[in-house]
């Protein structure tokens, strides 16, 4: 059947009716803020104990609606913060790709529009595809640096390019790019695999999950428990990828193969961010975390959590002291 139209103070009557505790004109303003759908469908999921033999939802003792938008207070906080992080992860990434494909084709002298600039070890296929795309892409761009350069000049250049086309497609020119391109990227910031050889695998997987949850942040979806799974037999760029800084976790997060969630996030910036500014990164989410479990039942505190793929809130904490080489930017210009 259709949903009903229901007024604000029907809708309160249904959280009551769901022993959701909405009563005074506190609770109503909240409702009236965010909307039923975006407060309560999108968050109740860490509040519900159990279905009964109706498939109704059984919510925990002493619900309120402000337990709801305390969730909701906390994801906001989290994808702002999330995303500042991970554009500029994005734009640092692209900056550098650009720089070394240049490098790695005689300082710029074989164009990133030649198939001879990308790996010889990719089909031509996947090579043209790339390049069709940035192409397409560049063309249809309406940004007044872009049109400069297709009416004053016979090309647009590498780092236009990296700079301008979307996220999905530059992740794509970097895994057709030579092996130089990959591998001083995964030296600079020190992605190995536990045999301590680049690990390219990681470097293309975790640019893909920060694409995805950059995405999801900037659509304003929830971010909380945002999932990535794979098929099982299918082991390619999505779901976990074991890597040392997971490894050295709770056993727990090595044996689950349920996609990536928050908590890789978090390992994949400890890659790509200096020290200071992982760790103030941390710090700001543990504050969030803190708050949130001071203002929500235990059992629900628990359920973010492990929707966030943290089997303890402490593993936050453990991952920001574990040690880290800093990222040496000066030396990049000579990493291969």
């Amino acid at each position: 059947m259709e949903k009903e139209f229901l007024s604000y103070n029907q809708q309160m009557k249904r959280l009551r009716d769901k022993s959701i505790f909405c009563k005074d004109t506190h609770d109503k303003t909240l409702l009236v803020r965010a909307g039923y759908f975006n407060l309560i469908n999108g968050y109740k999921d860490p509040f519900i104990c159990k279905i009964d033999s109706d498939g109704k939802h059984i919510y925990l003792d002493n619900c309120d609606i402000e337990h709801f938008q305390k969730l909701k207070s906390f994801d906001d906080e989290l994808r702002c913060i999330l995303l500042k992080y991970i554009t500029k992860v994005e734009e640092e990434v692209r900056a550098l790709t650009g720089y070394k494909i240049d490098q790695c084709n005689g300082n710029g002298k074989i164009p990133w529009y030649d198939a001879k600039a990308f790996s010889d070890k990719k089909k031509l296929q996947d090579k043209m595809k790339a390049i069709s795309s940035a192409y397409k892409e560049l063309s249809e761009s309406k940004l007044d640096y872009v049109g400069f350069y297709m009416n004053n000049h016979t090309s647009i250049p590498t780092w236009i390019m990296v700079k301008v086309v979307n996220f999905a497609t530059f992740i794509d020119i970097l895994r057709v790019s030579k092996i130089p391109v990959l591998h001083s990227l995964c030296h600079l910031y020190g992605i190995y695999d536990k045999n301590g050889y680049c690990n390219v695998k990681l470097l293309i997987g975790s640019l893909h999950w920060l694409r995805k949850v950059r995405n999801s942040c900037a659509h304003n979806e929830r971010i909380y428990n945002l999932k990535e799974t794979f098929s099982k037999g299918k082991y390619n760029n999505t779901g976990r990828i074991k890597e040392t800084y997971l490894l050295q976790l709770n056993s727990l997060y090595a044996k689950s193969d349920s996609g990536k969630r928050i908590i890789d996030l978090l390992v994949y910036l400890k890659y790509y961010l200096p020290t200071r500014e992982y760790k103030h990164l941390i710090n700001t989410i543990t504050h969030l975390m803190n708050d949130l479990k001071e203002a929500v039942p235990p059992i629900a505190f628990d359920n973010i959590c492990r929707s966030m793929g943290i089997y303890d809130f402490t593993d936050v904490e453990k991952l920001k002291a574990l040690p880290k080489d800093e990222i040496k930017y000066n030396r990049f210009d000579i990493l291969t």
